[in-house]
């Protein structure tokens, strides 16, 4: 009886370490996402970004 539990325990923490690895990449993910999202956000405030109308800018987007 008491493998049986020791076995359970042993794939619970196989189960966790790989929950573990994949909020690892989510979180990597979401750091990069968030590093880029400050840099674009200082090019803003530096004052590298430029202003379109609503038409130029829906046009401007066509390209990409």
């Amino acid at each position: 009886m008491e493998q049986t539990s020791l076995d359970k325990i042993n794939q619970d923490v196989l189960m966790l370490k790989q929950q573990m690895a994949e909020m690892q990449k989510l979180i990597a993910k979401e750091m990069e996402f968030a590093r880029e999202t400050e840099e674009a956000w200082q090019e803003i405030d530096d004052g590298k970004c430029k202003c379109l109308p609503k038409d130029e800018f829906l046009k401007e987007i066509e390209k990409w």
